[in-house]
């Protein structure tokens, strides 16, 4: 016969065993999302077309590049290409050798290596389309520097998390949205109420 006292051990034993399940099963859902891969490249939203005209749109892309300190190496007008490059991209260590950043994986380097720094490398062509119609497509790479015995040695290639790219077009449209002028429909400050 169970007792009062059986129940109470019994009870205590099943919130124990309770609350040793719960931390695991919480603990191997949170290494699970960490485990999260770059997406692949045709995945990543990197162009968008603009309802404005080339001239206007091509200055809002300089004008975004130069808003986040991203250096213009090259850049061709008339044929709408731009090579821009950011040197200033925070690599972080994580345990294990690791290497990442906000916009890409690194990885692990090579066997007795370190990295030390992280360098972008955004290609942006401004399309003219028909009307009004400008497009933006950039292609975003990313590379490390690689080190052993403080003597640089080569250039790992970072795979791209696609975060960068449909940030840069949305600053691209929020400038072309700034630079609008008023509307032409003024109807709303009319008074209403027959002042």
């Amino acid at each position: 016969m169970v007792g009062p006292k059986d129940r109470g051990r019994e009870m205590k034993r099943s919130r124990r065993y309770f609350a040793v399940e719960f931390l695991l099963v919480f603990g191997f859902s949170f290494l699970a999302g960490c485990a999260t891969f770059p997406p692949p490249k045709e995945a990543i939203p990197s162009s968008r077309t603009y309802g404005n005209q080339y001239t206007d749109v091509w200055e809002a892309v300089l004008a975004s590049l130069s808003e986040q300190n991203i250096q213009v190496k090259s850049m061709e007008k008339e044929s709408g290409r731009i090579v821009a490059e950011d040197r200033d991209i925070e690599l972080r260590q994580f345990e294990l050798g690791r290497y990442d950043s906000r916009y890409c994986f690194c990885g692990s380097p090579n066997r007795y290596h370190v990295l030390r720094g992280l360098v972008g490398e955004y290609t942006i062509s401004v399309i003219r389309g028909t009307g009004l119609r400008t497009s933006v497509r950039i292609d975003a790479s990313y590379r490390a520097s690689q080190y052993t015995d403080e003597r640089f040695s080569e250039w790992l290639p970072c795979a791209s998390k696609g975060v960068f790219e449909p940030f840069f077009l949305e600053q691209v449209e929020s400038r072309l949205g700034a630079t609008k002028g008023p509307s032409r429909n003024l109807d709303w400050w009319k008074p209403s109420r027959g002042y």
